[in-house]
């Protein structure tokens, strides 16, 4: 079925040397574009004006998120920022320094998975952690390095050891330098995500755990806890932030 007449939202999340565009029409994600060293032009070679854009979300850790806003001038936007009216109570205790692709998880569970206590663990560039009561209230989490930066981290402070890149393993003893390096980090990476959720189930023994991020992938499978996988969480919350301040 066909969504072209229908009125879509645009969706920019938008980092350091990569940004996600991605079109919705009503909750079903039709469109993602990723954009490596992103600029407006290539944002405008997108062509995304093609759909029947209704109002867009941005959010910028990097750049000029104005000049992105441009490249579609008659749209009515909104920049994510701590001030942002959200459906959930923040109770970080400097939402300033927040990260908004964690602010915009936590949105995205509690309104896909209400009346229930979350622990959303978003494996990317960071690894991060945050908690939020079936109430809607979000204190905070934790953030630790995530798997590139391990790998780069033993490659850039010693003097011997190769830099590797992500891949699925299923030993723990590595028979070499490589594959130690692999079972140290992604077998160190579960084991802390495992003890984390163990961590957090003393307090709220029914939490119910969200995996997302660029290397859920690589631990969906592998972890001792069950999990809810969802790859497009942080996308999903800025839009639901949209509709919220939308519809308002």
């Amino acid at each position: 079925m066909t969504h072209s007449l229908e009125p879509h939202k645009i969706v920019i999340d938008l980092g350091n040397s990569r940004a996600k565009a991605a079109i919705f029409c009503r909750n079903e994600l039709t469109a993602l574009h990723t954009i490596e060293e992103p600029t407006p032009e290539k944002l405008r070679a997108l062509n995304l004006d093609r759909h029947n854009l209704k109002a867009g979300i941005i959010s910028s850790v990097a750049g000029d998120p104005g000049s992105y806003m441009a490249v579609f001038p008659d749209l009515p936007w909104i920049e994510l920022n701590a001030s942002t009216p959200i459906p959930i109570k923040n109770n970080y205790q400097t939402p300033e320094t927040l990260g908004k692709d964690r602010l915009a998880g936590v949105v995205a569970a509690h309104l896909l998975m209400p009346g229930l206590d979350l622990l959303i663990i978003d494996a990317g560039t960071a690894l991060t952690f945050d908690q939020i009561s079936r109430a809607g209230i979000y204190s905070g989490g934790s953030i630790s390095p995530g798997m590139s930066m391990r790998f780069k981290a033993l490659h850039t402070f010693t003097n011997r050891l190769p830099l590797l890149n992500s891949s699925e393993i299923d030993y723990l003893t590595g028979r070499n330098t490589q594959e130690s390096i692999l079972s140290g980090v992604i077998n160190g990476i579960r084991a802390e995500i495992d003890g984390i959720i163990d961590e957090y189930r003393v307090s709220w023994p029914e939490i119910s755990v969200i995996l997302t991020g660029g290397d859920a992938y690589y631990f969906e499978k592998i972890l001792k806890n069950n999990i809810f996988a969802f790859p497009n969480l942080v996308l999903t919350g800025l839009k639901l932030i949209l509709d919220y301040n939308f519809e308002k």
